[in-house]
């Protein structure tokens, strides 16, 4: 029986799992709210509408006479795909049972506690008790003493209205100009991580976690009160060998209690060079990254999401032998706008393209384009590099980010560009 595959999500990200799907045979429907997501030009069909829409987008598949489902690479596509495929009754790797273990953070601390597993220290926080009565400005009490941390809306995706605060003083003028419609007088606190930061990658197959890629996500400050910016993640981790059982242990407690038996799974989280701190747990594979373990290790996450709904068997049979630390280096450079302006000369980022090292590069804008502090693209632009080795990975980051510039009409440098020379790319 030919497959029809419904893939939520039409923006470049999932252009080649929709051309690879048609590939295999399968009849391919593709559907969110961007109008021009690029993918649909490769699929059978395509809908507007807006992912949340469930009722919707079931009644799509049953009309589409739909048996497969699969997203990746985004939280609320995950969430969405388990929602749309218990309303429409089509197979899924996980239901909707398991979402809060995915996509509460809350709960996803509550379960690593449960398992004794590290968190960071975290607790909700209301404005009255940092600004009593009517926000006058009157000390309340301050249950919270550890600094620096993040505060951000309980309710808030990426990084909307998030802040580093390094006192009780920094809580209270957070709460006095954050729009209270976004806060709703309620917010997060939690401690700020130390150590190497990583990106781990895993397939769950019959309930065995299997260790796909570990990566290094190196990160710069831009200043004090903002988090620090992802510049690039290397794949695989500088220390791989230490950190991969530790990981891979953290992830199979965690889908044993969250019944997870088939699916993707990612890991962000901290290396001290002795513990491994949980940022987050995630039923999905990582955006603007996942090429990079196909790069290393030679697997291909697409392929791996067919079988998924296509071929499990094969998907098993290719998942055999697989080797996460793979063989020589790559790595994504994330490139970020942090000042407004109207982008007058990118020379420099365009010729990343032609750089020997480049193996996939990706612009999100063009000259004459405006641009803003973080956005409103998720990057300014991606460029993918191989090397043979971290030494030579780490010497051409450095290179790039001495030479890459993006200028403003007035001449003004638009682009964050870290001194990788003051800033550790390993930790001590």
């Amino acid at each position: 029986m030919q497959k029809r595959l419904m893939i939520l999500g039409t923006l470049f990200e999932m252009t080649e799992l929709v051309k690879k799907a048609k590939a295999r045979g399968c009849y391919t429907v593709v559907c969110d709210g961007n109008a021009d997501g690029p993918a649909r030009t490769w699929a059978d069909r395509d809908y507007v509408a807006d992912v949340r829409d469930v009722d919707r987008i079931a009644e799509i598949c049953k009309k589409e006479k739909i048996n497969a489902i699969i997203t990746s690479f985004s939280d609320i596509m995950f969430e969405m795909m388990v929602r749309i495929a218990d309303r429409a009754g089509i197979p899924c790797y996980a239901v909707p049972a398991m979402l809060p273990a995915y996509r509460d953070k809350q709960v996803t601390k509550k379960i690593c506690r449960e398992l004794g597993l590290h968190v960071p220290e975290f607790r909700r926080t209301k404005a009255e008790e940092w600004l009593p009565g009517s926000g006058s400005g009157k000390e309340g009490q301050e249950p919270w003493n550890i600094f620096p941390a993040v505060i951000k809306p309980v309710n808030s995706y990426g990084s909307r209205g998030l802040q580093v605060v390094w006192s009780p003083e920094e809580i209270r003028e957070w709460f006095r100009r954050t729009d209270p419609e976004l806060i709703h007088g309620e917010a997060l606190l939690e401690s700020v991580s130390r150590g190497q930061e990583l990106n781990a990658q895993a397939a769950v197959v019959d309930g065995k976690v299997q260790l796909l890629s570990l990566a290094d996500r190196m990160t710069a400050e831009l200043d004090r009160n903002t988090i620090r910016v992802n510049y690039a993640n290397i794949y695989p981790s500088r220390y791989f060998d230490q950190a991969a059982p530790a990981v891979t242990d953290i992830l199979q407690r965690y889908v044993e209690k969250t019944g997870q038996k088939q699916g993707p799974l990612a890991m962000q989280c901290f290396w001290d060079g002795t513990n491994i701190e949980i940022g987050e747990i995630a039923a999905r594979f990582f955006g603007f990254e996942h090429e990079l373990t196909e790069y290393t290790t030679g697997l291909s996450l697409e392929d791996y999401l067919l079988d998924l709904v296509c071929s499990p068997d094969h998907g098993r049979e290719r998942l055999r032998g697989h080797n996460p630390r793979g063989s020589g280096c790559a790595a994504g450079i994330y490139l970020t706008s942090v000042r407004p302006g109207k982008i007058e000369n990118q020379d420099s980022v365009l010729e990343l393209a032609q750089q020997k090292e480049t193996v996939g590069f990706h612009p999100f804008y063009k000259e004459g384009d405006e641009v803003g502090r973080f956005g409103p693209a998720p990057y300014y632009a991606r460029c993918y590099l191989r090397t043979e080795n971290r030494a030579q990975m780490d010497a051409k980051i450095c290179a790039v980010m001495k030479k890459v510039h993006a200028f403003g009409e007035n001449g003004e440098e638009l682009l964050y560009r870290p001194d990788l020379q003051k800033t550790d790319m390993h930790v001590k």
